[in-house]
């Protein structure tokens, strides 16, 4: 599958196009397009600015208009802010990241066009595009090249990402031997005898067992079990502390 190429019209800074494939590399884009850069080409400054994104600064293929960037593109997205302005269909960034997803998979050739910084994209790139991407904002809706790349990029890895909504960090935990908990259970009750926590004596049988059971529904580790015991005897030690 090959990911869609970003095509970037008139680009006016090199320092953006750096940040372009700087935002390309974090999402498995590669195939960077310019067409007509108006900040010359090579440059130095958006091969500094691409940090870790050389190689797509060096790959980078440069055209004269949008027509010869896009020959070889099947299917085509223009962003653009002007969203009410343009009488074709006009799809957020997910739903454009899902469009070309499918599209990738069945073998064609993608991309998504950028305009340049002052003007954005003129009225003969967008009759090119198969749909307009508009990027939602609050009340300032501009975005500098590098954050609407940045934001396309990552609809595109998201698409296809497995990541799970919430993760836990997992540890190598060894689960409690039953001879430790036994000495926590015994530990801790131990001290609640002595607190006269478990009273009415009638009910302390019924306390200690529900007491136990709950402890047991957590799945303490060993190192769990070690650190509730500590807290218990720093807890007694101190438990005079600042009476008179």
């Amino acid at each position: 599958m090959t990911a869609p190429a970003i095509i970037l019209s008139r680009p006016q800074m090199g320092e953006n196009v750096g940040a372009a494939a700087r935002a390309m590399k974090n999402f498995g884009l590669t195939d960077l397009r310019l067409i007509a850069p108006q900040c010359g080409w090579p440059n130095e400054r958006a091969k500094v600015l691409a940090s870790g994104a050389g190689d797509i600064i060096e790959k980078a293929r440069v055209y004269q208009t949008a027509a010869e960037a896009l020959a070889d593109i099947r299917l085509v997205f223009a962003t653009t802010a002007r969203g009410r302005d343009i009488l074709r269909e006009i799809l957020t960034p997910e739903a454009a990241a899902r469009r070309l997803r499918a599209a990738t998979g069945e073998g064609l050739a993608t991309a998504i066009l950028f305009g340049g910084e002052r003007a954005g994209l003129d009225n003969d790139e967008m009759s090119l595009a198969d749909a307009a991407v508009t990027i939602p904002t609050a009340e300032f809706p501009s975005l500098n090249l590098g954050q609407a790349v940045l934001l396309i990029g990552y609809e595109w890895l998201k698409s296809a990402d497995a990541t799970p909504a919430s993760r836990t960090r997992k540890t190598v935990a060894v689960p409690a031997a039953r001879t430790e908990l036994v000495q926590l259970f015994e530990h801790l009750e131990r001290e609640l005898d002595a607190a006269q926590f478990l009273f009415p004596p009638e009910k302390k049988e019924t306390m200690v067992r529900n007491i136990r059971a709950m402890i047991l529904r957590s799945g303490l580790s060993d190192q769990e079990v070690r650190t509730i015991r500590g807290m218990i005897v720093a807890l007694v030690r101190n438990k005079y502390r600042g009476k008179i």
